[in-house]
C-alpha cells in the first residue's frame, strides 16, 4: 500500500513549515553553545505541563468572560510578556557586555546577531499582519478599487475584475495567515528563550527567566482571571509557573556550573577557564659567551733527577714534604735484596743431543 502523501503538504519543502521556520528563528542556536539535553527536556516539559493545565483550567470551571475576550487577553499577555522579556535582554545585555573583560566584548556584540534575527522576524511578521489586515479592510469596503466605474465599463469587464479580487482575496487571507501563525509561534518562543539572549551566552536565559515570570504574575494579579475558579486553585496555578521556572533556573545554573564549568565569573573573563592555569615565566635574554681560551703550546718537561746513592749507615734525605723526624718503618729481613739467579748447567760436549749407545 502507497502510504506517500500527495498534494500541496507534500510538495511543500520543510524550510516553508511555520511551527519549524519560526522555532528555527526564535530559539537560540549557536553551533558551540553548551547545551544540556536534560534542561532542555525539562523546559518543554514545563512548557507542556502549563499548556496542559491551562486548558484544563479553561474546561473545568466555567468562564469568567466571552472566548473571544479571554483569547484576546493572552494574546495581549504575550504582547506584554515580550516587551517585558524585550526590556530586560537589553538591559541584562548592556550589563553584561559592559562588565565583561575587554577581551570578550568584541566577541559578545558579534553574537548579538540572534537576538536580532529574532526580534527583526517578530517585528517584520507583526508589520505584514498589520498592514495587510488594514489594506484587507479597505478593499472590503471598496475604499481603494473603483467598484462602480468597473460596474459602467460593463458586465464582462467587472465579472472578471471580481473573478480576479475574489482570487487575490484569498491568496493573501493564506499568506496573512500563515504569517500570523509564524509571528504568533515565534513570539512564544522567543519569549520562551528570552529572545535568544543564550546565543550571546549560556547563563543569560537562566537569569533573566526569573526576572520575565514574577513580572507576569504581578500584572496577572491586576487583571481578572479567566476563570471562575476557587481562590485555592486559581492562585495555585498562578504560583505554579513562576516557582517552577525559577527553581528550574536556580538548577540550570548548578548544572552549568558543575557539569560544564560555565561560571559567571568566568563569562566575564575574571579568572581562567581552568583555575590552575599560572601564567608563564618571563625568561631573561640568554647570556653571551666570550671567545674560548688559546691554550699555549704544552710544556717540554726534562729528564728527570737520577737515583740518589746514600752511603751504608748513614740516614737517607728527606722527601719533598716530609718532616724530619720521620722514621722510617722497619723492613722484613732481606727487604730490597736481590736473589741471584741459579746458575745453568754447562753445556754439554756432545751438543744438544746425548751421545748414541750401540
Amino acid at each position: 500500500m502507497n502510504t506517500r502523501r500527495t498534494g500541496l503538504p507534500a510538495a511543500l519543502p520543510s524550510s516553508l513549515n511555520p511551527f519549524r521556520a519560526a522555532v528555527a528563528i526564535a530559539a537560540a542556536s549557536r553551533p558551540d553553545r553548551v547545551g544540556d539535553p536534560i534542561v532542555q527536556r525539562l523546559q518543554s516539559g514545563r512548557t507542556w505541563v502549563g499548556v496542559v493545565a491551562s486548558g484544563w483550567m479553561l474546561f473545568a470551571y466555567p468562564l469568567a468572560a466571552s472566548g473571544q475576550d479571554i483569547l484576546l487577553g493572552k494574546l495581549v499577555d504575550v504582547l506584554i510578556g515580550c516587551g517585558i522579556a524585550l526590556v530586560a535582554g537589553v538591559i541584562a545585555l548592556s550589563v553584561f557586555i559592559g562588565m565583561s573583560d575587554v577581551s570578550l566584548r568584541a566577541v559578545y556584540v558579534r553574537r548579538l546577531t540572534g537576538p536580532g534575527t529574532a526580534l527583526g522576524a517578530i517585528l517584520l511578521g507583526a508589520g505584514v499582519c498589520a498592514a495587510g489586515a488594514v489594506l484587507m479592510t479597505k478593499l472590503l469596503h471598496a475604499e481603494i478599487i473603483p467598484w462602480a466605474d468597473i460596474r459602467a465599463a460593463g458586465n464582462l469587464a467587472w465579472l472578471l475584475s471580481f473573478f480576479v479580487f475574489v482570487i487575490a482575496m484569498l491568496i493573501a487571507a493564506l499568506v496573512l495567515g500563515v504569517v500570523a501563525l509564524f509571528t504568533l509561534v515565534a513570539a512564544v518562543h522567543a519569549l520562551n528563550c528570552c529572545f535568544r539572549v543564550g546565543d550571546v551566552h549560556e547563563l543569560l536565559p537562566a537569569l533573566i527567566s526569573p526576572f520575565l515570570v514574577w513580572s507576569l504574575f504581578v500584572l496577572s494579579l491586576f487583571d481578572g482571571p479567566d476563570v471562575a475558579a476557587p481562590p485555592l486553585v486559581l492562585y495555585t496555578f498562578l504560583l505554579g509557573g513562576p516557582l517552577s521556572v525559577t527553581a528550574l533556573s536556580v538548577w540550570e545554573i548548578r548544572r552549568l556550573n558543575g557539569r560544564y564549568g560555565v561560571t559567571l565569573r568566568s563569562a566575564l573573563g575574571r579568572e581562567p577557564d581552568d583555575g590552575e592555569r599560572q601564567p608563564e615565566p618571563q625568561w631573561g635574554p640568554e647570556p653571551q659567551w666570550g671567545p674560548e681560551p688559546q691554550w699555549g703550546p704544552e710544556p717540554q718537561w726534562g729528564p728527570g733527577p737520577g737515583p740518589v746513592l746514600v752511603p751504608e749507615g748513614e740516614p737517607a734525605p728527606l722527601m719533598p714534604g716530609q718532616t724530619p723526624g720521620y722514621a722510617i718503618p722497619a723492613q722484613p729481613p732481606g727487604y730490597g735484596t736481590t736473589s741471584s739467579p741459579s746458575p745453568s748447567p754447562s753445556p754439554s760436549p756432545y751438543g744438544a743431543y746425548p751421545p748414541h749407545s750401540s
